[in-house]
């Protein structure tokens, strides 16, 4: 990435105080122009993952532990997820549904979509059903050959592998696995406000029907599955869904070629991370951040490079004219390929150059490289100076930053027990032309004061008012900051004598 230097202008809130600072400027030729197509993300919700510990997958090393602390609580799971994905500028969210054991209590085990509508919940809570939807993600060999296991072997696993010619379970198959038990559910949690449509139709992305897991795939048996899906969906919920499949599908079964709207090539280890399929005229990508599973005899490695493969990636699948581009994935921290924001720690330690890297990285090749209004949580910050060595407070991330619930307009977390002289840190932020910052913030006390520092040169101090409680928030106006078109920054806000809680703050005209 080409950058220069320049010289610029920054206007105080109060009008007659200007700084001239030097900033970095990313060189116009290379910022990311905004994505025609979009953009969206897998997302396991494995119990590991919901539970938030222990970060073990057959004894492979975990470096993308994610900075977010589950409590076992779903409506905190999701809203911190609904935060990053949104903060992330993705289209939508690809579930990854597994199905479920009937009779069971929900979850039953990884990937049950009947708690799916808490992600709906969340995704209202936070006012974002407009901007935020979710497709379907079919875990092909998990929904229909692990779950028929372990109804009718009470085994679960690969064995006995699925019989795609046995529509009714007589054998070794049966189609309710993949409608009843699965889509189905999917579909009766996930409203059609919030589902994500392409060409007005609801989107489903189906994984492999490979030999390891499906036997029986050829002569038009797959092509039957999927009319089968097609039929149920149109008489039980009104539309014919948008089934994009993995390239074994036709390699199986050539006649579902007339059955599909789309094919991706997911992406091979080792190789680049990304595949970039033509079907029917339009293109359809696939990247991965990185990707890194190494245990026993098993080696697979996708350097990360610093995000530098991650930028690449994209830059080769929704930079380049893809009609909708699949990242794996935003959870998958047991094959190091997550994009979530990682816990504090070097690149050594996380594979990540800072906790927000992969988010800023997505967001570059989204649709709103640069939103109008940049919203940046309090808990989420980069790097922090805090006086005290745990987190006082006890919730969201380890370390030293002292974060906590909020009830708060649109719900999350705080940063509280401020103390003189600490601060929170943010890098390579997309604020561009003149902006106003501001936060939300709380205090009952009277005299707390902020400030904000773009770049290392700072704005007004401004001085909070109280609010009448810790927990009862303003919105005050921080500054106004010119800074160049299709530029990045490091953003600090200093508690230069403490005794507020910040919730949140944003970038706007």
């Amino acid at each position: 990435m080409t950058m220069r230097s320049s010289m610029r202008r920054i206007v105080s809130a109060v009008g007659a105080i200007s700084l001239t600072v030097p900033l970095m400027v990313v060189s116009p030729a290379s910022v990311p122009a905004a994505t025609s197509g979009y953009v969206g993300v897998t997302f396991g919700f494995d119990s590991g993952t919901l539970r938030g510990a222990p970060y073990d997958n057959q004894g492979n090393r975990i470096y993308n532990v994610p900075m977010f602390r589950p409590t076992g609580d779903l409506t905190v799971f999701w809203d911190n997820y609904v935060e990053q994905l949104v903060t992330a500028g993705v289209d939508f969210v690809a579930v990854n549904t597994r199905g479920y054991v009937p009779g069971s209590a929900a979850p039953s085990g990884s990937g049950d979509p009947r708690i799916l509508g808490g992600l709906v919940a969340a995704i209202n809570r936070r006012g974002v059903a407009g901007q935020l939807k979710i497709a379907a993600f079919d875990d092909t060999p998990a929904s229909l050959t692990d779950k028929k296991n372990q109804v009718k072997h009470h085994t679960g696993g690969y064995e006995p592998k699925f019989d795609l010619g046995d529509a009714t379970g007589a054998g070794e198959g049966g189609y309710q696995y993949y409608w009843d038990y699965n889509l189905r559910e999917f579909y009766r949690q996930v409203p059609d406000s919030v589902r994500f449509k392409l060409d007005g139709r609801p989107l489903v992305y189906e994984w492999s029907i490979g030999d390891f897991a499906f036997s029986n795939q050829g002569n038009g048996n797959a092509s039957r599955l999927l009319q089968y899906v097609r039929s149920h969906a149109q008489s039980e919920f009104g539309f014919n869904p948008y089934i994009v499949v993995d390239q074994n599908w036709p390699q199986e079964d050539p006649t579902t070629v007339d059955n599909v709207d789309g094919v991706d090539n997911w992406f091979g280890v080792p190789g680049p991370g990304y595949t970039q399929n033509t079907f029917k005229n339009n293109k359809y990508g696939v990247a991965v951040p990185g990707f890194r599973f190494v245990s026993g005899s098993t080696n697979m490695v996708i350097d990360p490079r610093h995000g530098q493969t991650y930028a690449a990636n994209l830059a080769a699948t929704a930079g380049s004219g893809a009609k909708v581009t699949l990242i794996e994935g935003f959870t998958d921290w047991q094959e190091n390929a997550a994009v979530m924001r990682t816990a504090e720690g070097g690149y050594d330690q996380r594979l990540t150059d800072y906790p927000n890297q992969m988010l800023n990285i997505t967001r570059r090749y989204s649709r709103t490289p640069f939103p109008s209004t940049l919203r940046i949580e309090a808990e989420s910050a980069d790097s922090v100076f805090d006086t005290t060595s745990t987190n006082t407070l006890g919730t969201y991330r380890d370390g030293s930053l002292d974060v906590e619930r909020t009830p708060d307009s649109g719900g999350g977390w705080d940063v509280g027990a401020t103390a003189a002289g600490e601060w929170l840190e943010w890098k390579e932020l997309p604020i561009q032309g003149t902006v106003r910052l501001r936060a939300r913030v709380a205090t009952p006390n009277t005299g707390a004061t902020l400030r904000f520092l773009v770049d290392g040169r700072a704005g007004p101090t401004v001085t909070v008012p109280n609010t009448g409680n810790w927990q009862t928030y303003q919105t005050v106006d921080a500054g106004s900051f010119t800074l160049p078109t299709g530029s990045y920054h490091t953003v600090r806000v200093e508690f230069p004598n403490g005794n507020l809680n910040l919730n949140f703050w944003t970038a706007s005209p």
